[in-house]
């Protein structure tokens, strides 16, 4: 199990260490996640400035279990600790997995389904595209499943409930995990057992905490901590797939449900995520209730008009390995006792076969970059980027776009370019290659056009080198 679990630790790290050497942020994700824990660490309030001066994480997704991250963060200062962070979250999972397999089904079994876990697509996607909030839950949905598969009901139910505090949406699978407890309990109550009794009452009382904590955070705290004063991702079920800017109606949210759940399947990268979810336990977790603790998830997922959830790519199914190994486990337990010769013989062959797909798919998910001697080496313009960073001293106020915005959170206060909001920064940073669809120009007359009435100089531009890519810095003038 240790092996297993140490070995892929040891893969994850090498894939998130990469894409960090390189200079490859896909997204602004690790910087805003590492302003919220900044914020945890040295003030006890999870500004993101990036979003917006001053923004309050709680106002935009409700994750205040980022703060055990802070600890750490005071520590050991720096984006590679949430990197690091998401890797040991995700691998202290295995033992779940390999612990309850191993009790339920065997110690063969237990490895191979360890393994096929701890290289699933949805760890490789979630940890190429860097930090996110999505890792707290991992364990947490990993150890809630085993203590539920182990009759500790309880712990079942403090370890769902505790999903509360990792994202808002997170509380459907709670509601889910406290159903399953109740129909479970229900279903023994003829038998006037004590533990069934145990089952109903927890599970009441995990699907009320549930219902009532997303309610109460979606519409009490998430408003107060908001500058709208309301969630900002209604607008991803309001039909045009984006955040909103302003209150908007939840009951124009809620009325465009009908047509969004008839493209449910629709298009087919919805049901290719599917085919390689059930594919992660060649079909097992299907007949297990414990899948249907994924089904909340993917229903927002694919009733989104926004394409980035549909697909296999990114955090978004990094949740879901969990649910789908441990359904998997209680299957197989399940069906071992099948009259059928044939049923007996494929729970047999699931955790070879599944591990064996698992293989399989790391020749095309993000752990093939592991074996890629490219995958560690510096970016060409490493040299540059050095030269550009070092002409901002630590603390001062930067805005500036994907190019180098997680090299700059550690050691100063970071913008998004153009969205201050009448704070002009002390510096303007643009990367040409990373976010300009066209020539970005003079950055001083840049930054001067976004912040009327200032005056900047432009001490960067390799453009004068003739260098039409290179970074361009402009100072502000006081």
């Amino acid at each position: 199990m240790w092996v297993v679990t140490i070995g892929c630790f040891g893969a994850y790290l090498a894939l998130s260490l990469g894409r960090w050497r390189r200079q490859a942020a896909p997204s602004w994700d690790l910087a805003i996640f590492e302003q919220a824990v900044k914020g945890w660490a040295y003030t006890g309030v999870p500004i993101i400035d990036i979003k917006g001066p001053g923004v309050n994480q709680l106002g935009d997704h409700f994750s205040p279990l980022l703060a055990v991250l802070a600890p750490f963060y005071r520590l050991f200062p720096g984006p590679v600790t949430l990197l690091v962070a998401q890797c040991v979250l995700i691998a202290i999972s295995i033992p779940a997995v390999m612990m309850i397999a191993r009790r339920l089904l065997g110690a063969a079994p237990a490895l191979f389904l360890g393994i096929a876990y701890g290289i699933s697509w949805g760890f490789q996607s979630g940890i190429d595209v860097q930090f996110h909030e999505y890792a707290l839950a991992v364990p947490l949905l990993a150890f809630s499943m085993w203590a539920y598969l182990s009759h500790r009901w309880v712990l079942t139910a403090i370890l769902a409930v505790l999903l509360l505090g990792v994202k808002e949406d997170l509380g459907l699978s709670v509601i889910a995990l406290g159903v399953l407890m109740l129909a479970r309990g229900i279903r023994h109550w003829s038998h006037q057992s004590e533990d069934a009794g145990r089952q109903v009452v927890t599970g009441i009382a995990t699907i009320v905490v549930g219902i009532v904590g997303t309610m109460v955070i979606l519409f009490v705290v998430i408003p107060a901590f908001n500058g709208h004063g309301v969630w900002d991702y209604w607008g991803r079920l309001a039909g045009d797939g984006h955040d909103i800017s302003a209150p908007t109606s939840v009951g124009t949210a809620v009325g465009n449900l009908p047509g969004l759940l008839l493209g449910l399947f629709t298009p087919a990268a919805k049901v290719n995520t599917l085919v390689l979810l059930v594919a992660l336990s060649i079909g097992s977790c299907v007949f297990s209730p414990l899948g249907l603790v994924a089904v909340p998830t993917l229903l927002w997922r694919f009733v989104s008009p926004d394409n980035v959830y549909w697909g296999t790519s990114w955090h978004y199914s990094m949740i879901l390995m969990p649910i789908i190994f441990m359904a998997a486990i209680d299957a197989l337990r399940k069906l071992r006792g099948s009259p059928s010769r044939h049923m007996r013989r494929y729970t047999r062959l699931v955790p070879v076969l599944a591990c064996a797909f698992g293989l399989v798919t790391c020749l095309t998910f993000p752990l093939k970059n592991i074996v890629d001697p490219a995958s560690y080496e510096p970016p060409p313009r490493a040299g540059e980027a050095s030269d550009v960073l070092a002409l901002m001293p630590s603390s001062t106020s930067v805005a500036t776009d994907m190019g180098l915005i997680t090299q700059l959170v550690t050691d100063h206060t970071v913008y998004w370019v153009g969205s201050l909001n009448g704070v002009v920064p002390d510096y303007l940073l643009v990367d040409p290659l990373a976010s300009w669809s066209s020539d970005p120009g003079d950055p001083a007359v840049l930054a001067e056009a976004y912040y009327p009435g200032t005056i900047f100089t432009t001490i960067y531009d390799q453009t004068t080198s003739g260098d039409p890519n290179g970074y361009r810095l402009a100072k502000h003038d006081t």
